[in-house]
Protein backbone atom coordinates (compact mmCIF):
# COMPACT_ATOMS: atom_id res chain seq x y z
CA UNK A 1 0.00 0.00 0.00
CA UNK A 2 2.84 2.46 0.81
CA UNK A 3 4.72 1.65 -2.44
CA UNK A 4 0.97 2.78 -3.91
CA UNK A 5 0.98 5.64 -2.22
CA UNK A 6 4.52 6.97 -3.85
CA UNK A 7 3.39 6.02 -7.03
CA UNK A 8 0.38 8.21 -7.24
CA UNK A 9 2.53 10.81 -5.07
CA UNK A 10 3.65 12.63 -7.98
CA UNK A 11 -0.01 12.19 -9.83
CA UNK A 12 -1.13 13.81 -6.81
CA UNK A 13 1.01 16.89 -6.57
CA UNK A 14 0.34 17.81 -10.17
CA UNK A 15 -3.69 17.49 -10.04
CA UNK A 16 -3.43 19.55 -7.00
CA UNK A 17 -1.58 22.56 -9.20
CA UNK A 18 -3.47 25.45 -9.82
CA UNK A 19 -4.96 26.01 -13.00
CA UNK A 20 -5.66 30.07 -12.69
CA UNK A 21 -3.37 32.67 -13.37
CA UNK A 22 -2.63 34.66 -9.31
CA UNK A 23 -4.38 37.75 -9.46
CA UNK A 24 -5.20 37.83 -12.89
CA UNK A 25 -8.53 39.56 -14.31
CA UNK A 26 -9.64 40.39 -18.05
CA UNK A 27 -12.23 42.36 -19.36
CA UNK A 28 -14.26 40.20 -22.09
CA UNK A 29 -17.13 42.59 -24.33
CA UNK A 30 -18.55 41.81 -27.77
CA UNK A 31 -21.63 42.63 -29.50
CA UNK A 32 -24.17 39.78 -30.02
CA UNK A 33 -25.87 39.16 -33.46
CA UNK A 34 -27.71 36.69 -35.61
CA UNK A 35 -27.25 35.93 -39.09
CA UNK A 36 -29.30 39.00 -40.80
CA UNK A 37 -27.64 41.32 -37.90
CA UNK A 38 -30.61 41.43 -35.97
CA UNK A 39 -28.93 41.82 -31.96
CA UNK A 40 -29.55 38.92 -29.58
CA UNK A 41 -31.02 39.75 -26.17
CA UNK A 42 -31.32 37.86 -22.92
CA UNK A 43 -28.74 35.63 -23.58
CA UNK A 44 -25.84 33.94 -21.36
CA UNK A 45 -21.98 34.53 -22.63
CA UNK A 46 -19.55 32.19 -21.15
CA UNK A 47 -15.81 31.68 -20.76
CA UNK A 48 -14.97 28.38 -20.05
CA UNK A 49 -12.00 26.58 -19.82
CA UNK A 50 -13.27 23.36 -21.36
CA UNK A 51 -13.79 22.24 -25.09
CA UNK A 52 -16.17 19.30 -26.11
CA UNK A 53 -15.87 17.50 -29.31
CA UNK A 54 -17.88 14.94 -30.71
CA UNK A 55 -16.03 12.51 -32.61
CA UNK A 56 -16.78 10.48 -35.67
CA UNK A 57 -18.77 7.41 -33.69
CA UNK A 58 -20.94 10.58 -31.74
CA UNK A 59 -19.00 10.32 -28.89
CA UNK A 60 -18.18 13.51 -26.72
CA UNK A 61 -14.87 13.76 -25.67
CA UNK A 62 -13.44 16.69 -23.85
CA UNK A 63 -10.24 17.37 -21.53
CA UNK A 64 -9.22 15.57 -18.82
CA UNK A 65 -12.20 16.94 -16.65
CA UNK A 66 -15.90 16.53 -17.25
CA UNK A 67 -17.07 19.37 -19.25
CA UNK A 68 -19.57 20.25 -16.19
CA UNK A 69 -16.86 19.89 -13.48
CA UNK A 70 -14.51 22.53 -15.24
CA UNK A 71 -14.18 25.72 -15.17
CA UNK A 72 -16.25 28.59 -15.59
CA UNK A 73 -14.32 31.83 -16.24
CA UNK A 74 -16.88 34.25 -16.35
CA UNK A 75 -19.93 35.12 -17.91
CA UNK A 76 -22.52 37.80 -18.82
CA UNK A 77 -25.91 38.39 -20.17
CA UNK A 78 -26.59 40.48 -23.49
CA UNK A 79 -28.61 43.64 -23.11
CA UNK A 80 -31.01 44.68 -25.63
CA UNK A 81 -28.60 45.50 -27.88
CA UNK A 82 -26.87 42.55 -27.97
CA UNK A 83 -24.10 43.43 -26.08
CA UNK A 84 -21.98 42.00 -23.12
CA UNK A 85 -19.58 42.75 -20.63
CA UNK A 86 -17.96 40.81 -18.29
CA UNK A 87 -14.41 40.48 -16.06
CA UNK A 88 -13.49 36.54 -16.16
CA UNK A 89 -11.01 34.94 -14.55
CA UNK A 90 -7.71 33.98 -16.74
CA UNK A 91 -6.43 30.14 -17.07
CA UNK A 92 -4.25 30.03 -20.26
CA UNK A 93 -6.57 29.45 -23.93
CA UNK A 94 -10.39 29.36 -23.37
CA UNK A 95 -13.59 29.14 -24.99
CA UNK A 96 -16.59 31.64 -25.55
CA UNK A 97 -20.02 29.64 -25.33
CA UNK A 98 -23.63 30.63 -26.06
CA UNK A 99 -26.17 29.48 -23.88
CA UNK A 100 -29.17 29.45 -26.11
CA UNK A 101 -30.93 26.85 -27.80
CA UNK A 102 -30.84 27.77 -30.90
CA UNK A 103 -27.28 28.82 -30.39
CA UNK A 104 -25.19 26.77 -28.48
CA UNK A 105 -23.77 25.32 -30.98
CA UNK A 106 -21.58 28.19 -31.80
CA UNK A 107 -18.24 28.58 -30.07
CA UNK A 108 -15.16 30.63 -30.29
CA UNK A 109 -11.77 29.39 -29.07
CA UNK A 110 -9.33 32.12 -27.86
CA UNK A 111 -5.63 31.55 -27.06
CA UNK A 112 -3.78 33.36 -23.94
CA UNK A 113 -1.67 35.31 -26.53
CA UNK A 114 -4.89 37.28 -27.82
CA UNK A 115 -5.03 39.37 -23.95
CA UNK A 116 -2.06 40.85 -24.54
CA UNK A 117 -0.86 42.61 -21.52
CA UNK A 118 -3.73 44.98 -21.39
CA UNK A 119 -6.08 42.00 -20.00
CA UNK A 120 -8.93 42.94 -22.76
CA UNK A 121 -10.92 40.89 -25.27
CA UNK A 122 -12.69 43.23 -26.68
CA UNK A 123 -14.54 41.54 -30.04
CA UNK A 124 -16.67 44.20 -32.06
CA UNK A 125 -19.42 42.18 -33.38
CA UNK A 126 -20.15 37.94 -33.06
CA UNK A 127 -22.31 36.56 -35.70
CA UNK A 128 -24.15 33.46 -34.62
CA UNK A 129 -25.91 30.67 -37.07
CA UNK A 130 -28.50 28.29 -36.17
CA UNK A 131 -28.20 24.96 -36.77
CA UNK A 132 -29.92 22.78 -39.34
CA UNK A 133 -30.82 19.27 -40.02
CA UNK A 134 -30.64 18.06 -43.91
CA UNK A 135 -31.45 15.02 -45.37
CA UNK A 136 -30.24 14.56 -48.99
CA UNK A 137 -31.42 11.59 -50.89
CA UNK A 138 -30.08 9.95 -53.97
CA UNK A 139 -32.67 8.15 -56.21
CA UNK A 140 -31.48 5.58 -58.85
CA UNK A 141 -33.62 6.91 -61.73
CA UNK A 142 -31.14 5.16 -64.18
CA UNK A 143 -31.42 1.41 -62.43
CA UNK A 144 -27.25 1.53 -62.56
CA UNK A 145 -25.87 -0.93 -60.33
CA UNK A 146 -22.52 0.83 -60.26
CA UNK A 147 -21.03 2.00 -56.76
CA UNK A 148 -20.46 5.78 -56.46
CA UNK A 149 -18.61 7.83 -54.45
CA UNK A 150 -19.69 11.10 -52.65
CA UNK A 151 -18.31 13.92 -50.90
CA UNK A 152 -20.29 16.84 -48.61
CA UNK A 153 -18.82 19.92 -48.05
CA UNK A 154 -20.62 21.54 -45.34
CA UNK A 155 -19.77 23.88 -42.54
CA UNK A 156 -20.30 21.35 -39.23
CA UNK A 157 -21.11 21.43 -36.17
CA UNK A 158 -18.30 20.57 -34.43
CA UNK A 159 -16.46 23.19 -36.06
CA UNK A 160 -15.42 26.29 -33.61
CA UNK A 161 -14.70 29.78 -34.90
CA UNK A 162 -11.16 30.91 -33.90
CA UNK A 163 -10.14 34.75 -32.82
CA UNK A 164 -6.66 35.57 -33.92
CA UNK A 165 -4.94 39.27 -34.50
CA UNK A 166 -8.68 40.44 -33.80
CA UNK A 167 -10.71 38.50 -36.61
CA UNK A 168 -13.11 35.86 -36.03
CA UNK A 169 -12.35 33.03 -38.83
CA UNK A 170 -13.25 29.36 -39.16
CA UNK A 171 -10.97 27.17 -37.66
CA UNK A 172 -8.87 25.78 -40.84
CA UNK A 173 -8.62 22.43 -38.97
CA UNK A 174 -12.00 21.48 -39.18
CA UNK A 175 -11.49 20.12 -42.40
CA UNK A 176 -11.67 16.96 -41.18
CA UNK A 177 -15.27 17.33 -40.45
CA UNK A 178 -16.66 19.70 -42.87
CA UNK A 179 -15.51 17.42 -45.74
CA UNK A 180 -17.06 14.14 -45.58
CA UNK A 181 -16.84 10.96 -48.04
CA UNK A 182 -19.35 7.91 -48.42
CA UNK A 183 -20.77 5.70 -51.09
CA UNK A 184 -23.76 4.36 -52.36
CA UNK A 185 -25.63 2.13 -54.62
CA UNK A 186 -23.81 -1.08 -52.82
CA UNK A 187 -27.19 -1.69 -51.12
CA UNK A 188 -30.83 -0.84 -51.23
CA UNK A 189 -31.75 2.45 -49.55
CA UNK A 190 -28.35 2.96 -48.48
CA UNK A 191 -27.97 6.51 -50.33
CA UNK A 192 -30.14 8.65 -47.85
CA UNK A 193 -27.37 10.81 -45.63
CA UNK A 194 -28.53 13.24 -42.90
CA UNK A 195 -25.89 16.07 -41.97
CA UNK A 196 -26.10 18.54 -39.14
CA UNK A 197 -24.81 21.94 -40.12
CA UNK A 198 -25.04 25.91 -39.13
CA UNK A 199 -27.35 27.94 -41.73
CA UNK A 200 -26.95 30.31 -43.62
CA UNK A 201 -25.03 28.07 -45.53
CA UNK A 202 -23.78 26.37 -48.31
CA UNK A 203 -23.55 22.56 -49.16
CA UNK A 204 -21.67 21.27 -52.02
CA UNK A 205 -22.33 17.80 -52.78
CA UNK A 206 -19.72 16.02 -55.33
CA UNK A 207 -20.89 12.46 -56.49
CA UNK A 208 -18.56 10.28 -59.03
CA UNK A 209 -19.58 7.09 -60.90
CA UNK A 210 -17.59 3.68 -61.13
CA UNK A 211 -15.59 5.17 -64.37
CA UNK A 212 -14.45 8.69 -62.89
CA UNK A 213 -17.17 10.74 -64.02
CA UNK A 214 -18.38 13.49 -61.58
CA UNK A 215 -21.32 15.68 -61.28
CA UNK A 216 -22.11 18.73 -58.23
CA UNK A 217 -24.95 19.54 -56.74
CA UNK A 218 -25.12 23.12 -54.45
CA UNK A 219 -28.06 23.42 -51.92
CA UNK A 220 -28.20 26.89 -50.55
CA UNK A 221 -29.42 26.06 -46.88
CA UNK A 222 -32.02 28.78 -45.00
CA UNK A 223 -34.13 27.05 -42.46
CA UNK A 224 -33.60 24.81 -39.61
CA UNK A 225 -35.06 21.16 -41.70
CA UNK A 226 -34.69 20.43 -45.25
CA UNK A 227 -34.36 17.57 -47.68
CA UNK A 228 -32.98 17.30 -51.21
CA UNK A 229 -33.42 14.32 -53.71
CA UNK A 230 -30.37 13.94 -56.19
CA UNK A 231 -31.24 11.67 -59.11
CA UNK A 232 -28.80 9.71 -60.56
Amino acid sequence: MRKLFFLLLPILLVSCEARLENDARALFKTRVVDASGDPIADMQVSATTYRTNRFITGQALSKFSPADEDFILGKGITDENGQVEFVMLVDGSFFISFDSEDYAANKISVSRQELNDDYLLDIPETILKETSTVEIEFVNTSGTIEEYNATFDFESLDCALIYRNDMLTQDQDCIFYNFQSTSFNRTANDGIFELNLFYPSVIEVRFTDAMGNESIRTFTITSALERYEITY
